[in-house]
């Protein structure tokens, strides 16, 4: 199901350091896609982002770190990888992983409608969606909405 991926790629527990690299992955991605976001669209401090309360998993290939997955204490989930391994699959294997790792009765996730990638990783594990809604919120100066879904999986 997860091709060879178990023998290409690892999931470790990130450390200290690791904050930094998940940091620039986020605000990488944010400088691109701020209109894909739902939890921010504003990148926060150094300090602030790595005082967030999430259990962060390093996605390595080899000694190489290429994303990473992280679980809030509500059980929901987030994920990102770096563009050149985008679109290969690393990222639903990466959350299959995480969720063997943090094993919970239900996981969550809440997806920007426009990120059609993201809401095909989830539904690829079984997520299905509970809820849609419209968040205002200030998008470059101007005001706007932000489409988005809550995806719930139960595990049984």
């Amino acid at each position: 199901m997860d091709r060879n991926f178990d023998k290409e790629y690892r999931l470790v527990r990130a450390k200290e350091k690791d904050v930094r690299f998940a940091y620039d992955v986020v605000k990488s991605w944010l400088s691109k896609y701020s209109d894909h976001s739902v939890t921010t669209l504003k990148m926060p401090s150094f300090a602030k982002y790595s005082k967030a309360k999430t259990t962060k998993y390093i996605i390595k290939k080899g000694n190489t770190s290429i994303g990473f997955v992280h679980i809030l204490a509500n059980n929901e989930i987030g994920y990102f990888m770096i563009p050149q391994f985008q679109g290969m699959g690393i990222g639903t294997w990466a959350v299959r992983q995480l969720m063997k790792k943090q094993p919970r009765e239900r996981y969550f996730a809440t997806v920007n409608n426009k990120n059609t990638a993201s809401i095909k990783l989830i539904t690829s594990l079984g997520f299905k969606p509970k809820a849609t809604d419209r968040k205002s919120t200030r998008l470059n100066s101007s005001h706007g909405y932000i489409s988005y879904a809550v995806f719930c999986l139960k595990k049984k």
